[in-house]
């Protein structure tokens, strides 16, 4: 997170939302970005070179609050879709079902956009960076990552994009807000998918998984991880190592270890505040596991439902509110909006700063417990991921 005061330029780490978008917009390349071992970057300024002309706390999405009024108000009229590739193979392959790709592909293929602002795979961590797409350069399917549960600067390849007509913009709800900031005189009219997002994860999460699967991350990074894909949940692959993703996500997803610390000032999970026009998620609970997976997909917009039923090689089967609202986490999501002033230390109910502090304390002895001890028995993480949520208890 940047600010600027007195014409000096400030960055706090436990703030930033790893986007990359400032080390992108700054004019005098005064911005420069350092690896961390947990796998996120720290931002320096070079207070010599900065001219205080405020692009990258404007870019900044942390930047950026919201109240959240009326947040949920219109999730019961809303359309929603379980959507899959028609092919089994690359269905399978894929995240939940391919939804992400083949919009992508399919919207270029069909000239429904011009252009595509999205992820390309690399062969060095973090394995996957920005890339822009149009009608003369179209992805294949892997030429794009899969679910990626390491932190990506996303936006730090925006001078890639070129003017067009219609741009799609894909990524989560900080990304889309960052993105937002540099497209005005990109394109004539704008299409955002926005993936889900709770909670981003650094590479020490990806190590605790690798602990399990009883093998470990190199220091020097050179590892081949595969984080999705097999059906659905699918499974979480390190260097021919693997395990079910539905058991690798109980620990870091479901007790929130490991996060990126702007995630906690982030309410907006659909990407919502940011002018999604669809958002896309894991179908938990509403679907067992299969061998071959499926995407939830929320519609906000007319612009999401016509780009959806233009994509020929997505299969579409409506879903009412009810049968979705358990996969939508919407107590979850609610529960981010409520303690997000808290975490940016702004005035709010005593009960919210004390689930804060208490989802701290159990988050530092969790890390402590699973981070010193040797690998342990799978039984041993299953009990851990079932103790009792204290944020949770509290925020009824």
């Amino acid at each position: 997170m940047l600010k600027l005061n007195q014409k000096k330029l400030s960055y706090t780490f436990d703030r930033c939302q790893q986007c990359g978008i400032c080390y992108a917009v700054c004019p005098e390349n005064a911005i420069s970005l350092f690896l961390r071992h947990d796998g996120l970057h720290d931002i320096k300024i070079n207070a010599a070179l900065c001219i205080a002309c405020g692009k990258c706390v404007r870019s900044c999405p942390a930047n950026k609050e919201y109240g959240y009024e009326g947040y949920f108000d219109g999730f019961a009229q809303k359309k929603y879709y379980l959507g899959y590739h028609a092919d089994n193979r690359i269905r399978r392959e894929s995240s939940s079902g391919g939804v992400c790709k083949t919009l992508i592909i399919d919207s270029l293929k069909n000239g429904m956009v011009d252009g595509a602002y999205s992820l390309k795979c690399t062969d060095s961590f973090p394995f996957a960076q920005g890339e822009f797409y149009t009608r003369e350069h179209i992805p294949s399917f892997g030429d794009m990552p899969n679910s990626v549960y390491h932190s990506v600067m996303a936006c730090t390849e925006i001078d890639r994009i070129q003017p067009c007509k219609r741009l799609m913009l894909v990524g989560t709800a900080c990304q889309l807000r960052a993105l937002n900031s540099i497209i005005k005189d990109k394109c004539d009219e704008v299409v955002r998918v926005c993936i889900f997002c709770k909670q981003q994860k650094t590479l020490d999460s990806t190590r605790f998984l690798a602990k399990m699967m009883g093998t470990s991350v190199p220091p020097n990074l050179k590892f081949r991880p595969r984080y999705r894909g097999d059906g659905w949940p699918g499974i979480v692959r390190v260097d021919g190592f693997e395990l079910p993703y539905s058991r690798a996500a109980q620990i870091p997803f479901g007790k929130r270890l490991w996060t990126v610390p702007g995630c906690d000032i982030c309410g907006d999970s659909f990407g919502m505040e940011a002018g999604a026009d669809i958002t896309l998620m894991d179908p938990w609970t509403i679907c067992s596991h299969n061998e071959l997976g499926e995407t939830l997909v929320t519609v906000h917009t007319q612009k999401g439902d016509e780009l959806l039923q233009q994509c020929v090689s997505l299969n579409l089967e409506p879903r009412s509110f009810s049968e979705v609202e358990p996969a939508l986490s919407l107590k979850d999501v609610w529960r981010k909006q409520v303690t997000e002033p808290a975490y940016r230390g702004r005035p709010c109910k005593k009960r919210y700063v004390r689930a804060v502090r208490a989802e701290r304390r159990q988050q530092r002895l969790l890390r402590m417990v699973v981070e010193m001890l040797p690998r342990l028995p799978i039984i041993c993480y299953r009990t851990l991921a079932k103790l009792p949520d204290l944020r949770n208890r509290i925020l009824k």
